[in-house]
């Protein structure tokens, strides 16, 4: 699908004003984002229709407590696969290239009612952004157009990065090709204090939307490791049909329990976390040779195997007293710890890694001084568990063994051969 394609298919209408689609994290409902001053005065009088004129059903509108701020949300029936990610506006480069989306009053009655204006951001100033558009267009020509999106093409992908509410002067003289638009922090604010559900990523939506990322294995032949990546891109079909839990539900209820080190709030939504993870749920439910892998199954996986993602990407090594503490808080003895990482051809742990010398610092008697001695339970409980790097076992299990891939049968033989390559190193 073409960016233009994209754009198209989240514009809406919203009465006489415009409107942009975006996900939500739930299945209950989806939003609109618009500009207020759009709304009609009653709530069940908004009108949302889609670009093949389908009305949404409305549910209701939210809206800050600041009078100034001219931006709404409204809450729509849920619409599945809202292809809709967004840019943070403050990062946008100098007079970046941008696209204003919207229905123009005076084309409404036209074959083609939606428009695409191109245009350069001129100024972003905490929630506001002033942007320029292309042959300065008269007001006229632009009406009806209030709450429509703006976009930012990136690798030929559209990302939203706010919403038009009005003109960039209150002459009209001036009112030529200037309009300004609120950044999606506003939205978000006006979600907070709501308490609704969070606008989310579309990739958070379902894991199929990530199903095209998971199982790169760099390898010298592609050809040699084609069964593999087709048996595994089945497996994860099947998981999926069989009641994976969507990735905005995991990110839920497990939050920073999936990150490990130096972090942000938002490292929650990492998509390089979220793919690991998918690979992760998909190991262990061939390990363990399962067909369901829905929320009971994950819940049974807490004390026995964790995946724990840092964005920092140094050796991971590095930071194993972090990731055994982690480990001895959720899980039992023997656990195993599976971390992802930015770290470039991440390996596994050496075989002459002293552990052991971790192990002591982070083994002490709780509430002793620095020379107490070591706790012997706490000890043993530490060296239980088994520490792995994602990225590691797939150069063991996979990388460098594509000359074996290579000669095994299609299908559910080359699971076995994964399944056997892993369990060399995790259970």
């Amino acid at each position: 699908m073409t960016a233009s394609n994209l754009m198209t298919s989240n514009a809406v209408i919203v009465n006489e004003g415009s409107g942009v689609l975006v996900n939500a994290m739930t299945q209950d409902y989806s939003y609109v984002l618009t500009a207020k001053h759009v709304l009609a005065e009653s709530d069940s009088e908004n009108i949302v229709t889609n670009q093949y004129g389908n009305s949404l059903r409305v549910y209701g509108v939210l809206v800050g407590q600041e009078e100034h701020c001219d931006c709404a949300v409204i809450k729509i029936e849920y619409v599945p696969a809202v292809a809709q990610q967004s840019f943070p506006a403050i990062a946008l480069p100098n007079l970046a290239s941008l696209k204003f989306v919207g229905f123009p009053g005076t084309e409404r009655q036209s074959s083609t009612p939606l428009k695409i204006y191109d245009g350069h951001v001129t100024d972003v100033r905490g929630e506001l952004i002033s942007f320029t558009i292309e042959g300065s267009p008269a007001k006229t020509a632009i009406d009806g157009m209030s709450g429509g999106g703006m976009y930012y093409i990136f690798n030929e992908y559209p990302f939203l990065v706010g919403v038009e509410f009005g003109m960039d002067s209150i002459r009209q003289d001036l009112q030529y090709g200037r309009i300004q638009c609120q950044s999606l922090i506003s939205f978000e604010k006006i979600i907070n204090l709501n308490s609704a559900a969070p606008m989310v990523p579309v990739y958070l939506e379902c894991f199929s939307r990530l199903k095209e990322y998971i199982f790169y294995f760099n390898v010298v032949d592609q050809n040699r490791v084609l069964n593999l990546k087709n048996a595994l891109n089945t497996f994860a079909d099947e998981l999926i049909d069989q009641g994976m839990p969507p990735p905005f539900e995991l990110m839920s209820k497990y939050k920073a329990d999936l990150l490990v080190g130096p972090y942000q709030v938002d490292d929650v939504k990492n998509k390089d976390l979220w793919v690991a993870y998918f690979e992760f749920l998909i190991i262990c439910a061939i390990l363990d040779n399962v067909s369901i892998a829905d929320g009971s199954y994950i819940e049974s996986l807490e004390r026995r195997r964790r995946f724990l993602y840092t964005p920092d990407g140094s050796n991971w090594v590095g930071k194993l007293d972090v990731i055994l503490k982690v480990a001895r808080k959720l899980l039992d003895k023997n656990g195993i710890v599976i971390v992802t990482s930015p770290e470039n051809g991440a390996e596994l742990l050496p075989d002459d890694f002293e552990v052991d010398r971790v192990i002591r610092n982070i083994a002490r008697i709780a509430n002793s001084g620095p020379l107490a001695p070591i706790d012997q339970v706490e000890q043993e409980m530490y060296k239980s568990f088994v520490l792995t790097h994602l990225e590691g076992l797939r150069k063991k299990c996979v990388i460098n063994k594509e000359r074996v891939y290579a000669e095994v049968e299609a299908g559910l033989d080359q699971l076995q051969t994964f399944k056997e390559s892993f369990n060399e190193f995790i259970k």
